[in-house]
């Protein structure tokens, strides 16, 4: 699949997931090489605190790949939780294959905002509920957000 650079490119179907793990190469021998979170939540001239709607957290990633020229950007709306590994004890921090899924129903009952989320991980065989919060290596890196998209870009 040719992609241009820079365009966009919404992640709605199984289809579109297949497209982006095709056009990088499924992440293997990836690196993250920066991010940036943005919650939309601010403190004005008055020192008020404004809170934004769920779908102004948001999180990019970009990557970069051995197998490519170009760099991976990863756009995620909606954000509802990240774990980000950093250094590891014996373990390397580059991505041999990741794992896209769109969940339902995983968010606690009540909540106005969609029930489904897509998750995104840094190994094929992720799976949700092995989510652990103890500080325990390898660990893995994972996204939970309301939407994502990508584009490929300059490195």
């Amino acid at each position: 699949m040719a992609q241009n650079l820079n365009e966009w490119h919404k992640i709605c179907t199984q289809k579109d997931i297949a497209d982006l793990l095709d056009a990088y190469g499924g992440f293997h021998d990836t690196c993250i090489v920066s991010v940036n979170y943005l919650s939309g939540t601010h403190v004005d001239s008055e020192r008020a605190m404004h809170f934004n709607e769920f779908d102004t957290y948001k999180l990019n990633i970009v990557f970069h790949s051995q197998w490519s020229n170009y760099a991976l950007e990863l756009h995620f709306s909606g954000l509802r939780r990240f774990h980000l590994t950093g250094m590891q004890d014996n373990y390397t921090n580059d991505i041999f294959d990741a794992s896209i899924k769109f969940c339902d129903n995983i968010l606690p009952s009540g909540y106005q905002t969609p029930a489904q989320v897509i998750v995104w991980a840094d190994r094929s065989n992720f799976d949700i509920k092995d989510i652990d919060t103890q500080l325990t290596e390898p660990a893995d890196t994972y996204v939970i957000a309301h939407a994502l998209k990508w584009r490929l870009i300059e490195k």
